[in-house]
């Protein structure tokens, strides 16, 4: 599916990670457009999201590990399913589940993304996994109990690196495409806002670094990073300049050249 460019980009000032929900069921219309999404949105090969419609309270249900999560009245959750022989699949799990939590955005609902803390059993239970499949993350879907302010404003939980923390090689030189870019990177979502990825630049590409090899929480910063790659997509095309994506090796994760 092409992208919805301004709706998915005006988005990412909107997420909100939200784990308190109303328990209100989205209506059919809105259910059946994260269907189509979910089935449909597929850039990569080897990585795919599962609607759920059911209620997620035993997934999230009491202490999981050294932590207790507490996601409470979300009607459905959506789950990002990976084939762990593709290649650079944890970055392309990343950017698929982060254009479907984008789409459930912009029509108005909330999500959280969750991954190392979440119960597998109970998600194993209501999908079907292909051979070599694995869940690697998921997301709530539902409506906030609470107004929410958006991403981009003042609090404190908004906190995020400045670019010049995440830049390591390369000027911006006012290069507006890679600026507006790299904003768009800045407020992306990470396990636990640790914020992984560091950029390259040049003139025509953006080049997105891993900082570290380490995982920790439960989840791959490769994930992050491909969270990152569909942010820093859309921050380009807004700007109007159209790429591609080229896959590398540690600590690189994925180059975007314009054309």
């Amino acid at each position: 599916m092409d992208f919805p460019i301004d709706a998915w980009y005006d988005a990412i000032f909107l997420r909100h990670s939200q784990r308190k929900y109303s328990g209100k069921v989205p209506n059919d219309e809105v259910t059946r457009r994260i269907e189509e999404v979910c089935a449909e949105f597929r850039p990569f090969s080897g990585a795919r999201a599962v609607l759920v419609k059911e209620p997620a309270n035993d997934v999230f249900k009491g202490a999981v590990g050294p932590y207790v999560l507490r996601v409470t009245e979300a009607p459905y959750y959506i789950a990002f399913v990976a084939n762990m022989n593709a290649p650079n699949i944890q970055a392309i799990t990343g950017y698929l589940g982060e254009g479907v939590i984008l789409e459930a955005t912009s029509l108005g609902l909330n999500t959280c993304w969750v991954g190392g803390f979440f119960r597998r059993n109970a998600v194993l239970k209501q999908i079907d996994l292909h051979d070599d499949e694995r869940v690697l993350a998921i997301t709530p879907v539902g409506y906030s109990k609470q107004k929410l302010d958006r991403v981009g404003g003042s609090s404190k939980r908004y906190r995020r690196k400045s670019l010049d923390r995440l830049i390591v090689s390369g000027e911006l030189d006012d290069n507006k495409w890679i600026e507006t870019a790299l904003e768009a990177v800045r407020i992306a979502p990470s396990a636990a806002n640790r914020q992984p990825w560091r950029f390259q630049i040049s003139n025509d590409s953006v080049t997105v670094l891993a900082n570290s090899r380490r995982e920790g929480l439960g989840v791959s910063r490769k994930l992050d990073c491909g969270i990152a790659m569909l942010h820093l997509e859309l921050g380009a095309l807004t700007a109007g300049s159209k790429g591609s994506w080229e896959f590398l090796q540690y600590p690189g994760v994925a180059r975007y050249k314009v054309s």
